[in-house]
């Protein structure tokens, strides 16, 4: 299938049929990136990189304070993946789009932290009401930002299924959206002159209730015509 245009999917912990069936939904083809089989040259053999949500970074990435969780809970080998998978992503100039921990992974790997538990520290709720259903809130995009100029609309709402998020921005990235408790929901270059195409969003645009939602839709084509043009 020559001149086929790959996205790089990284595999998830948790859930990774939706992003499979999203982008099958969409009919871009993809190639597994999997901590576990290790098949880091694959992603070679994409156009761009698509980093998943799942289980929480390691915090020793991105702080040096313990968090009272055991070591047992965090898969260090996928962050180390997922890292050099960024990296090499960076290197070759590929669209690079992050979803929840994807989102997470490319602040920590740009120098930035995260709030180690959003409830504890902020005293606000963003995580899942059930196993079954994401719980909504509202979302506020800022101008002149690239998801504003993409999804075209200045707030709307958004589905939420996670515990941390974004404390110090890394560096080279802005805030393009926030909810209304001040979580930081997407982040992209600051400078995008020279600089491939980067957005990551905390939300969840693969099981969005309305895949028509300008927070879904116009970001799978938007990151289609940046993986064609790669």
């Amino acid at each position: 299938m020559s001149g086929t245009k790959y996205i790089g999917l990284s595999k998830s912990n948790s859930s990774f049929p939706k992003y499979s069936k999203w982008l099958e939904e969409n009919n871009l083809p993809y190639i597994v990136l999997d901590w576990e089989k290790n098949n880091f040259d694959d992603i070679k053999k994409c156009s761009s990189l698509l980093l998943t949500g799942g289980v929480d970074i390691f915090p020793e990435f991105y702080n040096d304070w313990e968090d009272g969780k055991n070591r047992g809970d965090y898969i260090p080998a996928r962050d180390g993946f997922e890292f050099k998978l960024l990296e090499y992503a960076f290197a070759n100039n590929y669209p690079v789009l992050g979803i929840c921990r994807g989102l997470q992974l490319i602040n920590c790997k740009l120098n930035g932290s995260l709030i180690n538990d959003i409830e504890t520290i902020r005293g606000t709720n963003h995580e899942k009401i059930s196993s079954s259903e994401d719980r909504i809130h509202n979302v506020n995009v800022k101008n002149d930002t690239l998801l504003h100029e993409l999804a075209n609309v200045t707030s709307g709402s958004i589905n939420s299924s996670h515990h941390q998020a974004i404390d110090r921005v890394g560096e080279g990235l802005i805030v393009s959206a926030k909810a209304d408790d001040g979580i930081i929901e997407a982040i992209e270059w600051d400078d995008k002159e020279g600089k491939p195409f980067l957005l990551a969003v905390q939300w969840h645009p693969e099981r969005m209730p309305d895949k028509g939602s300008a927070f879904s839709k116009n970001l799978i084509e938007k990151f289609r015509e940046e993986t064609n043009k790669n």
